[in-house]
């Protein structure tokens, strides 16, 4: 049967071109000329609908004035990027990754701006704003990069598509030059005095965000590498967990996937935590809201499709907990209680410093430098680790070992402290 390439709806011409997209070709009544158009879809039955609504359109006898339509005809946010993000030159793992980065701003819409719905909604003003509400968030320069070039991408091709429906309102977006670093940001790294300190705290306080403290602080992990993590990745036997791909997060590169040996303190917490749930989700997830919590409905990412916290949650709960804390070394100061205070923390210290915490720390005591790497889910920095040096579990073994020192103050950390005094 011979495969259809062009196909005549109402007074629209549909052609399937070379590269399996459809364009749509008719006589526009106001002006007499002949208009195409590149429609943002793969399939036959998409671009059906694209030309239906553009019948509708020419019956008012208006021509395709570029009124932009609501209803299933429009074209939503999450459509909008998702067209987009397929027609571009990008192989498919850096389409995935695209997709991924837009989750963010999906959210923040979802939380923020919860009547917008189509892409025609978004301006210049709600992109700042969310520029500005991913630096508050803490993320690199590159990852708030990556956000912003993603809308760009969808902004320039809806412009280009649509022309009289859609212009570029990110065209003129441009990142504000960051500030010079604060030289002083790297002390913001715990101690592993105050490390156990804030792991003590969290236990009694906010039990939750205790176990991502604890997956990040002794066992090196990534914040949502912890956050996602779910039943099944946690091996009780052989103490182990694995990093790898689920329905919520995508491991950040090839090295990150991996399964590493926990030391016997995360493992008890993660024990401990698996017993006390009450609910257990479909898909294993150790974390997720309660229904009165989460009220994401609104929210497209993968996340909250999976039923558990978006990323802008999980940062949220993080914030709460530490300002929790500083409210309570604040009152205890006012009321001259210094010696009550368990923990202060650095000035600068962020959540994400747990990881550089915990490879500080190991490193003082000796940790072999390639093989940290590999038990962080770190690139290797050299070809022969890359490629000739075999690490196996009995290397990481050690790393796990270590970790539990540090947990209790005792082993090579123990003999740390006892050098520290006498040298004072």
């Amino acid at each position: 049967m011979p495969k259809i390439t062009q196909i005549q709806i109402g007074q629209v011409f549909l052609k399937e071109t070379d590269s399996r997209r459809w364009r749509a070709s008719w006589t526009d009544p106001a002006t007499k000329r002949w208009i195409r158009r590149l429609l943002p879809v793969s399939t036959f039955k998409e671009a059906e609908t694209e030309a239906k609504g553009i019948n509708a359109i020419l019956a008012q006898g208006k021509g395709f004035a570029g009124r932009v339509r609501g209803g299933a005809g429009g074209q939503t946010i999450s459509n909008a990027i998702d067209q987009a993000v397929r027609h571009s030159s990008a192989n498919e793992q850096t389409q995935r990754d695209y997709l991924r980065r837009a989750d963010a701003f999906i959210d923040y819409l979802a939380e923020n701006y919860a009547g917008i719905e189509g892409w025609a909604e978004v301006n210049e003003a709600i992109l700042e704003d969310f520029i500005a509400h991913s630096r508050k968030q803490e993320v690199s320069h590159d990852t708030l990069r990556l956000r912003v070039f993603v809308l760009r991408l969808t902004s320039d091709f809806m412009a280009r598509t649509f022309p009289d429906a859609y212009r570029d309102v990110a065209g003129r977006i441009r990142l504000k030059r960051i500030d010079p670093p604060n030289l002083e940001a790297d002390e913001a790294i715990l101690s592993p005095d105050q490390l156990r300190g804030l792991l003590a705290w969290l236990g009694e306080n906010e039990p939750m965000v205790h176990v991502w403290a604890v997956l990040q602080g002794l066992c090196g992990v990534r914040l949502f590498e912890a956050a996602y993590l779910r039943e099944q990745d946690f091996n009780a036997t052989a103490r182990t967990i694995t990093i790898t791909d689920t329905s919520a997060h995508r491991p950040k590169n090839r090295p990150s996937y991996r399964i590493i040996p926990i030391p016997e303190a995360a493992a008890r917490t993660l024990d401990h935590w698996i017993d006390s749930l009450k609910v257990r989700h479909n898909e294993g997830y150790l974390f997720m809201p309660s229904r009165a919590i989460s009220g994401r409905k609104a929210a497209k990412s993968a996340a909250a499709r999976a039923g558990v916290f978006t990323v802008d949650r999980i940062s949220h709960l993080w914030a709460n907990a530490l300002a929790r804390l500083e409210a309570e070394n604040a009152e205890k100061e006012k009321q001259n209680r210094e010696s009550e205070i368990t923990i202060k923390l650095p000035k600068d210290f962020i959540p994400r410093k747990l990881r550089a915490s915990f490879v500080t720390a190991l490193r003082s005591v000796g940790a072999d430098f390639e093989t940290l790497q590999r038990y962080i889910g770190h690139r290797p920095s050299s070809i022969l680790s890359a490629h000739y040096d075999r690490i196996g579990i009995d290397r990481l073994k050690v790393i796990a070992g270590l970790a539990d020192d540090l947990s209790t103050g005792s082993g090579a950390f123990g003999l740390c402290d006892s050098k520290a005094e006498k040298g004072r």
